[in-house]
Parts: structure tokens; sequence; C-alpha cells
């Protein structure tokens, strides 16, 4: 596998409420912070002047989500699993993921989860979302007002439709075309 899909993979950017590793940074929080998604998504992704295409299915199960990301022509890349608050990660291939693989995660929760459970989670965490309605998006912020992270929804289909996440620490933006939805809470 090149080293060119592992890091297409890697922008589909995210974290989980996993580890016992102490927050000290804004995206230790971010990541710290999340919950649990339920999508399907294609996604177009750019990262450090390249821009590469997968899709992502995810299961989403009472006490397990697993994520698995895929090339166009449907040939795996990686599967995360997330199950009793550890991370499990799987690549094709030697490669490993340039940056932390639970931003895939928080990705796909920060785009999906309803917006009263993403506040309280993110104020537990020193972290803040600040969402317009009016103007279909989401960002969440630091504590000092840092945008952290930016998601905005076409048209009216919100969460349930095509979306832009732009991350700005790892700075990448992803273009996802939501395929449909798994269910969840």
């Amino acid at each position: 596998m090149t080293r060119g899909l592992v890091v297409a993979a890697m922008m589909m950017a995210v974290a989980a409420c996993a580890g016992p590793v102490p927050a000290t940074s804004a995206q230790d929080k971010l990541n710290d912070a999340l919950l649990t998604p339920s999508s399907s998504q294609l996604v177009v992704g750019e990262f450090q002047d390249q821009k590469h295409s997968f899709h992502v299915e995810v299961e989403v199960m009472p006490s397990r989500m697993a994520v698995v990301g895929l090339t166009p022509v449907g040939v795996p890349l990686f599967t995360l699993e997330l199950e009793g608050g550890e991370i499990f990660v799987e690549t094709l291939g030697a490669e490993q993921f340039p940056f932390d693989p639970r931003h895939m995660l928080s990705d796909i929760q920060i785009a999906h989860w309803p917006e009263a459970a993403l506040r309280e989670k993110f104020q537990a965490h020193g972290l803040i979302l600040r969402a317009a309605a009016a103007q279909n998006m989401r960002e969440v912020l630091s504590e000092d007002g840092t945008l952290l992270v930016a998601v905005t929804y076409a048209g009216a289909g919100g969460p349930d439709g095509d979306m832009v996440i732009e991350h700005f620490e790892p700075s990448y933006l992803l273009r996802i075309n939501a395929l449909n939805e798994l269910g969840g809470e």
C-alpha cells in the first residue's frame, strides 16, 4: 500500500473517548470528549497539498464501534475499533498512521452526534461547541476561543447530508458525501 493511501485514510481525522492518557492540549481534550458516530461516507480529503478519496463504513453497536476505510474500488485500507474505551488499529502493510487515528473517529462524531450531547461532553473537557443552524455549521473552539474544527453542512441536509470538515491542527480539509445512515442513537 502506498503512503499516499494511508495519508488519505488518516485525513478522515478524528477522536474517541478512549484511553487513560490525561488531556493536556486542546486536541487531546477534543479527542477525549467525543461519543459514538453512525454513518457511511465517501470522503475526498486534502492534506499537505495532496488530494485523495476513500470510502468509510461505520458500524455502531451499544458497546462497540468499527470504522473500515476502503479504496474507491473496495480494497480495505484500515480498520479502527473502539471497544471498552480502547482503540484498536489495523492497517494493510507496514505503513502506520501519520497522526493519531482517533482523529478519524472524532470527525465523524463532531459531524453526526446530536448537538446537546456534544455540547455537554465538550464542556466537561473545557471545549466550546458553537452551532449556527441558520448557517448550517458547527465549530469546536478551545477554552481561549481558538477555532479547532469547523463543519459546514450542504443545504438543509444537516448531519445527514454532504458536508465539509476543516481541522486547523493538524491542518486538513474533508469533503464528505453521506451515503446512508446506519442508525444509532
